[in-house]
Parts: structure tokens; sequence; C-alpha cells
């Protein structure tokens, strides 16, 4: 199940798929074997900055 988002200039809400999405940095740890990254969420309809993540992904998934 994806998180909700909702956009706190026009109102616009729903799960992550429905929002534009662009990772801004990338970092693989290989002594914890794992993927960080911080990802910029913002609005479909007014272009808004909704939020910035910071995601942990295992590093298995990306050999």
């Amino acid at each position: 199940m994806q998180p909700t988002y909702a956009c706190s200039a026009c109102q616009w809400s729903g799960e992550e798929n429905k929002f534009v999405t662009k990772i801004l940095s990338i970092m693989y740890r290989s002594k914890h074997d794992n993927i960080q990254a911080f990802k910029q969420i913002k609005c479909p309809k007014c272009n808004n900055l909704v939020t910035i993540i910071f995601e942990t992904l295992d590093g298995s998934v990306a050999k």
C-alpha cells in the first residue's frame, strides 16, 4: 500500500503514484548492503512541492 499525500496549496490528494516524483540523490552503502535515496514529491495539478522523503531499500534488490 502506497502512502497518501495532500497538497497544501490546492488540496489535491492521493497515493504517491498520482503525484510527480523525482529522485534527488541516491547512495549505495556497501557496508550495510542497502540503497538510500531522497525523493521529491510534487503536486501534478499546481506543481507545488508536497514533501521530500528519505527511503532505504535493501541492496539485494539492485544486484
